[in-house]
């Protein structure tokens, strides 16, 4: 092997790499809040689960980027813990479609001749455009790069020619020892599928046989729990680590007996591609990779409610409230999903912030600690999140009523920490008492599904607020001329005002945390 060789066998894993980022990301865009709607629409049960999974990993070619997605909407509460753990066990078996893609593409219909206009129109897209039109430049440029890079797989694979045998040995030893030589493959490349791909090149080029890439292809397999183990170490939540450790199991277990049973499964796969012309075996491996991650599913499948408990048990009870799953690995799931999750943590805090509203205003006395941490994590988490190749058009309107929901929710704890939110309120007034009513019956909704807000709900809690707006400006008319005639002292004249101005203000922005929060409501 000459070093052109080995530069050019690089940079086409390069290339091959990049263009498997840039399809997944521009899928993620182009998919936009549909992926938040398709899964709280189509999941429901394990087969559903398990569907959403092989089907989004097809779309978006990356099984590790689908773990991240997933790992997204169970921090956001949009899918239960054993339904994640039936989207990620169908990821797995999504991720077949990549070796099928580069069998029949990259070997049997020379689609390179296309890749490099895909490239270019791609690239002036991502360039210029903005929105889905950007994203479907990224998914054109990616489609482009992918088989670019394998063209010059292919080429630096043609010069090289080593015999594995002499590396590895022969035996039931040397097949466990190419496994371990997928799992670096991935470990390295961070990609399963780029880590396919370069073994379907090498077999193509003649530098395996059908057994060994068989080996390997099991190893790429276990290595991507690799990803999973990096985000379970960094410190992440306990849905984050649930579902890494999930994953982790479910490869490693699926691995092991995908080498007990390698050649099963290896003649199986010959056999369904009999019919076809397979010189190279390179549909061989396509199939032996369906049937072994469909193996997996299979055996795990009748057992997932139950797998979901063991993991549970495993990893230990925990609390985890909105705020404290706003991560890194969430941001990592697409806009639309921590958009999601940033309204739940918005509407966790502004529930128990409107909830000491209106406990002051029926004069109940309880502390109330504004939590001022909370609302600084959820603005850092929101300034986290890219929106390159999301349709601002789509997410903006819901972006930015997130922002005014917490520019009124900085305000209202701000109203709460005052001394006038724990002074008695001597006065009681028709429009406070229609206040604290109307927001009971805004927390009483919140307890059946936290998306009623709006209709005669939000109109009882605005109407609230202007009559108090009202009712402040004639009693304070009323106040201070009673204080000119000196019919009531000047201090509780004051105590009075301030607990009024006080009551205004908290309620009005009350009003505005909900009505900003129904505006942002994922519907």
């Amino acid at each position: 092997m000459d070093t052109t060789s080995v530069m050019t066998i690089l940079g086409g894993l390069g290339l091959f790499l990049l263009g498997i980022h840039h399809l997944t990301e521009g899928l993620k865009g182009l998919a936009g809040d549909s992926l938040r709607r398709a899964l709280q629409t189509l999941v429901r049960g394990r087969f559903s689960a398990v569907l959403f999974g092989a089907v989004f990993t097809a779309l978006v070619q990356s099984s590790s980027a689908t773990v991240l997605t997933v790992i997204g909407f169970v921090s956001a509460g949009l899918v239960s813990f054993s339904q994640a753990i039936g989207v990620l066990i169908g990821a797995t078996f999504g991720t077949t479609t990549t070796p099928w893609i580069v069998a029949f593409f990259g070997f049997r219909v020379q689609i390179s001749a296309f890749a490099m206009p895909l490239v270019g129109v791609g690239a002036f897209l991502w360039l210029v455009a903005k929105g889905k039109w950007r994203a479907a430049g990224a998914i054109l440029a990616g489609f482009g790069l992918i088989f670019v890079g394998l063209d010059y797989l292919q080429t630096g694979m043609g010069n090289v020619s080593w015999n594995v045998d002499s590396f590895v040995g022969e035996g039931w030893g040397a097949k466990w020892l190419l496994a371990g030589l997928g799992v670096v493959m991935t470990v390295v490349m961070q990609s399963s599928s780029a880590a396919a791909a370069a073994t379907l090149v090498a077999l193509h080029a003649g530098s395996l046989n059908f057994q060994q890439a068989c080996a390997m292809v099991v190893g790429q397999s276990i290595g991507t729990a690799a990803t999973s183990a990096a985000l379970g170490t960094m410190g992440g939540g306990l849905a984050v680590r649930r579902s890494a450790l999930a994953h982790i199991i479910f490869s490693l277990v699926v691995g092991v007996l995908g080498m007990l049973l390698l050649s099963p499964l290896a003649n199986a796969a010959t056999w369904v591609v009999s019919g076809f012309d397979d010189y190279d075996g390179v549909l061989a491996v396509a199939a032996f990779s369906s049937l072994f991650k469909l193996m997996g599913v299979v055996v795990f499948f009748p057992w997932l409610d139950a797998y979901a408990r063991f993991i549970v048990n495993l990893s230990g009870k925990g609390t985890e409230s909105a705020v404290s799953r706003l991560e890194p690995a969430l941001a990592e799931a697409g806009g639309p999903v921590a958009l999601e999750a940033v309204w739940r943590a918005l509407s966790e805090v502004a529930r128990d912030a409107v909830d000491a509203v209106r406990r002051r205003l029926a004069g109940d006395r309880t502390a109330y600690q504004p939590p001022e941490d909370s609302v600084r994590q959820i603005e850092h988490f929101l300034e986290s999140l890219s929106l390159e190749t999301l349709d601002l058009a789509e997410v903006e309107p819901r972006l930015v009523r997130l922002c005014h929901a917490i520019d009124h929710l900085k305000q209202l704890l701000e109203d709460l920490g005052e001394s006038a939110a724990t002074a008695a309120f001597t006065t009681r007034t028709e429009a406070i008492g229609a206040g604290a009513q109307a927001l009971a019956v805004w927390l009483d909704a919140q307890k059946e599904t936290a998306r009623i807000t709006g209709g005669p709900i939000l109109d009882a809690i605005g109407a609230a607020a202007t009559h108090l707006t009202e009712e402040r400006k004639a009693l304070r008319a009323q106040i201070l001329e009673s204080v000119a005639r000196q019919q009531t002292p000047a201090s509780t004249a004051n105590e009075t005002l301030l607990a009024l101005q006080w009551a205004d203000k908290a309620l009005n922005h009350s009003w505005r945390i909900i009505d900003s929060l129904d505006a942002a409501a994922g519907k």
